[in-house]
């Protein structure tokens, strides 16, 4: 009983050590200050096409669009994973076969909004695409 007891405060704490480092040295950061960044919003079956530029303090994307929210017309979700935009330019994704993928400088996005870090100059594109 006495190692199993043991075991298990060793592995929380080894979890804690590397959720720290993570944290510390490998999650994205945002960088501080002003920035212009263009988010474009495209909804071909809407014939929605829209480009608008936005001076942000924010340091990740998520914060500038909920800031930004009415202008965008943008809804979202909170989910286990993170926020997933789930509208845009009062668009609303069908959860069973739509979803906006996000393109960042004409590449997409490996992570989420949630964690994608604000740089001055970016571009953001959201895209209505089918899975």
């Amino acid at each position: 009983m006495k190692k199993k007891l043991i075991a298990v405060i060793l592995a929380v704490v080894v979890f804690a050590l590397l959720f720290a480092g993570y944290q510390a040295f490998l999650a994205p950061k945002g960088a501080e200050g002003s920035k212009e960044v263009t988010i474009q919003v495209v909804v071909e079956n809407e014939n929605i096409d829209e480009t608008l530029t936005f001076k942000t303090d924010h340091e990740f994307l998520t914060d500038l669009i909920k800031e930004e929210q009415e202008e965008l017309g943008a809804s979202f979700e909170s989910t286990d994973f993170g926020t997933m935009i789930t509208g845009m330019m009062n668009y609303t994704a069908d959860p069973n076969s739509e979803f906006f993928l996000i393109q960042i400088n004409g590449e997409d996005a490996m992570v989420g909004t949630d964690d994608t870090p604000i740089q001055d100059g970016d571009s953001y594109k959201f895209v209505l695409s089918t899975f």
